[in-house]
């Protein structure tokens, strides 16, 4: 429910699901930095890339594939950002001194704003390539990151169907961005939160082949951008890699009740 009149603004989201293959970061990494390249022709104000998209699942040692936050990859996306003066969101697997860590990171005009963590850890007890619970160390809160389009929270993958996140979040931000790296089409955990929540969200999941223990499979991800009641703006195929392009209507400084 909203108590207080919004005042509200447009802000030009690209969603990007980008076609990877589990372990091959480098080759990755320049994959997803051509399609930004290509959708900042369009003068997004934030793009946004999936969760640890670079590595992918290869393993059930991620060491070799986590890296800072000053990683020259990284800060490639960061000049990006700058390049396109736009906010950019990608996700890693941070290497820190208590473990790896499933990290997004958010930049701004070159600037980075701020790291979520991901705190609320996948359990898969058949799949254990897939189990961040002995993979990955969790983070310990979910952030509230001002920006110049609003207040908004990274809510990463698994995170999203915990409704428990998206409830402490939902009273204070304006919208959500939501990195994936799933197997199999996330769109309906955005279009149902954003419905209880009242939040426009945007997500983006990878596409590719993704290491399912013993062989590859291909993974029908999708990516894309949905308003406060639900409606969906733009989405894409699942399976298909593409820029999905979507205006958000943020109404800035609304007061939300939990549903």
């Amino acid at each position: 429910m909203r108590e207080t009149m919004p005042l509200p603004i447009e802000v030009k989201v690209a969603a990007i699901s980008v076609a990877t293959v589990d372990g091959l970061p480098q080759a990755n990494y320049l994959r997803a930095a051509r399609l930004v390249e290509i959708a900042l022709a369009d003068s997004p104000d934030i793009v946004l890339l999936p969760e640890a998209f670079a590595a992918g699942y290869c393993g059930c040692d991620l060491a070799p594939f986590a890296e800072t936050k000053t990683s020259p990859a990284l800060r490639r996306f960061r000049d990006l950002s700058k390049a396109g003066d736009c906010l950019l969101v990608l996700g890693f697997l941070e290497r820190s001194k208590r473990g790896i860590r499933n990290a997004a990171v958010m930049y701004d005009q070159g600037a980075e704003v701020g790291v979520h963590y991901k705190r609320t850890l996948w359990p898969d007890a058949k799949r254990d390539y897939r189990d961040e619970l002995t993979l990955m160390v969790p983070g310990t809160e979910m952030e509230i990151f001002g920006t110049r389009f609003g207040k908004c929270s990274i809510i990463t993958c698994y995170e999203n169907m915990v409704d428990e996140n998206w409830a402490e979040v939902g009273p204070q931000v304006d919208f959500v961005l939501s990195p994936y790296n799933c197997q199999g089409d996330p769109s309906h955990h955005n279009i149902e939160k954003s419905r209880k929540y009242g939040i426009p969200s945007a997500w983006a999941d990878r596409t590719g082949t993704v290491w399912a223990g013993d062989r590859y499979m291909p993974n029908p991800g999708t990516a894309g951008v949905v308003d406060a009641q639900g409606g969906i703006i733009g989405r894409s195929d699942p399976g298909v890699e593409t820029i999905v392009g979507g205006v958000m209507s943020v109404e800035l400084g609304r007061v939300r009740k939990q549903p």
